[in-house]
């Protein structure tokens, strides 16, 4: 039996090292794999980070040259403004891109003694007036929030290699390179750039670095040519309203399109399409979407205009009637795309924003008669823009506050920052850390839970919260009363106090019963010795008796008998029989017996009653007054301390709120100023945690580009000036709060004064304006520096009637009705200024390019197709039109080509030889040598024949190339040949990671 015992142990323990040894195993395997996972999840978050970095590195750099950027050398890649950015700027996107013709041009003007602005050293003699490359480098550390860029770089700070090694990324070097090569086809103005955007671990360094045998570098090919006037559909000078009815009253240069009640009032059709570019020099304004979810299209206001291409826009922004237009439920899904907007058709290629207004057209629709362009005003704009980019400038700035108004319990602060720094909004959502706050509540009211401005900082006594706010939104603080301790505390004193209490009153109820039961006994004391009193004192003689015959006995008999100090008289009774007999005790004979006074007793009664009356004399003038005043006291406290327990528990159910409201002192998007409303309600409740009134404070921590989500990027060098305390104190009752005139630096500091020297608000709109009057935001005035803005009308005053001779007049014709005209008898009309473009109701097809200071179309129950160009005042089309549709593009759609060639009587597009412009060409369009019949048809039978009819709708802006300065005698017309506006294309984008 003991040999099987063992047996059987030895079997479990060779078992058990079987399983230690597989799971070892296991493990062992197990390892490796999560390791290689996290691995591999590392590599991949690198790949992302990376990729990302250059992609975005890459989409800046193609927007700048679209925006002909001049790319600062301070190593943030900025765009350099005014004056700055001119013909000897090295980062000039536009000296780049700049043609052949453009430079001899310039060379042309400079010989003549024309002002071109500053140039390069050398520039003519060594060929330098254009750029054969561009390199930059923008510094990873450099950047602050208020770079483009800022998220990406930050992101490039935490990429390690296989090894787990932080690589070091210290810039992204971004090299733009004309490309001359003979290869690649040209047919007009454009322009070739290879861009390449590289990681290097110094600034030194051109290497880009290596992440295995892989570099982090990223290479396109662009192509850039001009975007004429010709290319859009239509261009609106101010503001594009969608949001109200065709026949409202509008100002100049504003165009209504009709919103209807719903989609079902289009019964079915397309509408207004535009499939082509659109450009609208400011805002466009969308019809407000205020119904829910489940909402059915019959229910929601409707524009019926669908933008098939891309819109562009001056300076402006997409708005509605409540301000800046935002998605109902942003990234979700059915609410992702510009073509999921309910209220219209959608911009189904989405918006472009030029980031500069175009002068040209809001001089043509008679909006300003004079605007010039201050370069004091710029280089201050360049100024204020280079601080807010810098950090160190940046650092400089601190968060001032004043009092605007005070009241009781409340005040009003406008908050402020210096050094033209703003309030910058983190991306994260709104954050609130009670950890501190012991029980109390807070509540964050506003619209926007994302992007704070400002951190809020409440602490009373040792109990403190924080809550972010953004540019709009009210905090309610509600300060926990006391504690539960303090509470417990109060109850505590309660029992103790109802205990002593309850003593001090049996004590005084038992001296009155000792004194009720002290009374009691001496009044009997007193009977008794009244009672003894009364009886006969004793004679000498103790015995005497009376006998007769007559057969009555009578017999009085007296005992005495002591107990301890009292004697009590007994009276035995009388008895009677049939006979008669009497009897004394002192007769002895059988006669009356008689009590007398038993002296002892007396005595001791007369003392025990003396005895007495001290007793109760001792209690009704001494005990019991003395322990009535110990009630009275014991009362008193116990009153005193439940007096105080209700005052707590009334504070607790009536807390104290301090109500913070922070609020934009201007809409503008850039803001330094920010209203900061205090008020407070039950301040006499406002007690710590010890149950002690405590004066509280707000901290104020403003967030400008030196913080993202929340967090300082560099917490090493903290702006410390950035915070601000408003420190409260108590009136003398403890029922006011009294509110300082400024902040202070620290909770228990003194307050400072920072003078508000700064507007921010109406620097930005200064700028703004300055930037909308230049022909570029990137280069205005600092060039070319001769504008025509002023005399557009005189520059687009040139087709009129074909009879008329008279070309001073404005418009040069007063009205053109298309009238009547389709398919076959259109003819391409070119007229520009007329004061009235109508298209008649009869009228199905209209091809042309036309500038209106009005556009009239008409009441229609027939689809309308516009091919052309129109440069509009105003406009109205009248939603009968719009309910049988329009199809309105340029003469460069692919469409338009083919509509063309059919169009007319003779056609519009027909080939020099006469040959079918749809037949089928054998010829290639690349062949060596072509024949000039083939080049002539080729010509005719494309609408590229049709830009000849109108020179200035080849230019890339209203803002004329050709005109005469305002401000001069001189009567003939000058041009500048400068391309103001293009068009980016990118035909390929390689990397290697």
């Amino acid at each position: 039996m003991l040999n099987s015992v063992r047996n059987t142990k030895g079997n479990i323990l060779l078992q058990i090292l079987a399983a230690t040894a597989v799971m070892s195993t296991s493990f062992y395997f197990l390892t490796n794999y999560v390791i290689g996972q996290r691995q591999q999840v590392s590599k991949t978050s690198n790949v992302v980070n990376l990729r990302f970095a250059l992609n975005s590195a890459m989409d800046y750099v193609i927007f700048g040259v679209r925006q002909k950027y001049c790319f600062s050398n301070d190593n943030l890649m900025m765009n350099d403004l005014g004056a700055e950015c001119n013909l000897a700027h090295t980062g000039s996107v536009e000296r780049l891109i700049m043609s052949t013709e453009q430079e001899n041009f310039i060379r042309q003007l400079v010989n003549d003694g024309k002002n071109v602005g500053p140039m390069e050293a050398g520039a003519l003699t060594q060929n330098k007036i254009r750029l054969k490359t561009i390199v930059r480098l923008l510094e990873v550390d450099k950047a602050t929030t208020s770079h483009p860029l800022f998220p990406v770089l930050n992101s490039l700070k935490s990429v390690r290699n296989d090894k787990g090694e932080v690589v070091k990324v210290a810039a992204v070097r971004v090299t733009l390179t004309r490309n001359e090569s003979i290869n690649l086809p040209k047919a007009g103005r454009e322009v070739y750039v290879d861009a390449r955007a590289d990681l290097v671990d110094s600034l030194g360094n051109a290497t880009p670095i290596k992440v295995g045998n892989k570099e982090l570098t990223l290479k396109s090919q662009i192509v850039i040519y001009p975007r004429e006037v010709g290319s859009f559909a239509l261009l609106i000078p101010q503001d594009l309203y969608m949001d109200r009815s065709w026949d409202s009253t509008m100002n100049a240069g504003d165009v209504a399109l009709h919103k209807f009640t719903s989609r079902k009032e289009l019964a079915g059709s397309s509408g207004l399409v535009f499939q082509s570019p659109v450009f609208v020099n400011r805002n466009i304004y969308l019809p407000t979407d205020e119904a829910g979810d489940d909402a059915t299209a019959d229910s929601i206001n409707y524009a019926g205009v669908t933008f098939a291409d891309r819109v562009y826009m001056g300076n402006g922004d997409i708005m509605t009637a409540k301000g800046k237009y935002s998605p109902r439920n942003s990234g979700q899904m059915g609410d992702r795309f510009w073509a999921d907007v309910r209220t219209f058709g959608g911009f189904l290629k989405g918006v472009e924003n030029d980031g500069g207004l175009d002068a040209g057209l809001i001089y043509l629709a008679d909006k300003n008669k004079s605007v010039n362009v201050d370069k004091t005003l710029m280089q201050a704009c360049q100024d204020m823009n280079q601080q807010q980019a810098d950090v160190t400038s940046i650092h400089k700035s601190e968060l001032g506050a004043r009092m605007v108004s005070a009241g009781y319990n409340r005040a009003d602060y406008r908050l402020y920052l210096s050094n033209w720094n703003y309030f910058s909004r983190q991306s994260n959502a709104l954050m609130v850390d009670k950890t501190k706050w012991g029980n109390g509540k807070v509540d964050v009211d506003t619209f926007d839970y994302n992007d704070a401005v400002v951190k809020l900082i409440l602490a009373v006594g040792d109990r403190t919260v924080e809550a972010q706010v953004p540019r709009s939104g009210t905090v309610t603080f509600t300060p926990e009363v006391g504690s539960a301790a303090f509470e417990l505390s109060l109850r505590n004193k309660i029992k103790t106090s109802q205990a002593a209490y309850d003593a001090a009153v049996k004590a005084e109820s038992d001296l009155t019963k000792s004194l009720t039961a002290y009374r009691a006994d001496l009044k009997e004391k007193q009977q008794d010795l009244a009672a003894e009193m009364a009886k006969p004192v004793k004679p000498t003689s103790t015995e005497s008796g009376t006998s007769t015959g007559t057969g009555t006995d009578t017999k009085t008999e007296t005992k005495t008998e002591t107990l301890e100090t009292e004697t009590k008289i007994v009276d035995s009774g009388t008895e009677t029989g049939t006979g008669t007999e009497t009897g004394t005790g002192t007769s002895g004979t059988g006669g009356t017996k008689i009590d007398y006074r038993d002296e002892k007793l007396v005595a001791e009664l007369e003392r025990a009653i003396s005895d007495l009356k001290k007793l109760i004399s001792d209690l009704e003038n001494n005990k019991i007054p003395a322990q009535t005043s110990v009630v009275n006291l014991a009362s008193k406290q116990l009153d005193s301390d439940k007096t105080a327990l209700n005052t707590y528990e009334l504070q607790k159910a009536n807390p104290p709120k301090i109500v913070v409201e922070v609020s934009r002192a201007s809409k503008s998007y850039y803001f330094d100023k920010l209203d900061l409303n205090i008020s407070a309600t039950n301040v006499k409740n406002m007690i710590d945690k010890n149950g002690n009134y405590s004066e509280p404070y707000l901290g104020v921590l403003a967030y400008d580009s030196t913080y993202y989500k929340s967090n300082p990027i560099d917490p090493t060098n903290v702006n410390s000036k950035l915070m601000g305390y408003v420190n409260m104190t108590f009136s003398t009752d403890k029922t006011q709060l009294n509110f300082p005139g400024s902040i202070s630096r620290t909770p228990s500091g003194s307050s400072v004064q920072l003078t508000e020297s700064n507007d921010l608000e109406q620097m930005m709109t200064e700028c703004s304006k300055a930037y909308g009057t230049m022909t570029s935001a990137a280069f205005g005035g600092a060039g070319w520096d001769v504008s025509f803005a002023a005399t557009a009308r005189t520059s687009w005053n040139f087709a009129g009637a074909d009879s008329s001779k008279d070309m001073k007049a404005d418009p040069a014709l007063a009205a053109f009705e298309f009238d009547n005209m389709n398919i076959d008898n259109a003819t391409f009309q070119v007229r520009s200024i007329v004061g009235k473009c109508v298209i008649k109701a009869n009228s199905t097809f209209v091809t042309g390019f036309m500038t209106c200071d009005e556009l009239v179309i008409e009441k229609r129950s027939s689809p309308l197709r516009i091919i052309g160009t129109f440069i509009v005042g105003r406009m109205k089309v009248d939603p009968s039109a719009i309910k049988a549709g329009i199809n309105w593009s340029s003469i460069y759609h692919p469409q338009a080509t083919r509509e063309l060639r059919a169009a007319g009587s003779p056609r519009i597009l027909r080939s020099f030889s006469g040959a079918d412009c749809n037949a089928t060409n054998n010829e290639p369009i690349w062949h060596p040598i072509p024949s000039i019949k083939a080049v002539a048809d080729r010509m005719n039978c494309n609408t590229i024949s049709l830009r000849a009819k109108a020179d200035p709708f080849q230019w890339t802006a209203v803002d004329p190339d050709c005109g005469i300065a305002a401000g001069t005698t001189a009567s003939n017309t000058t041009c500048k040949r400068r391309l103001v506006r293009f068009f980016v294309v990118e035909q390929s984008r390689e990397g290697g990671i």
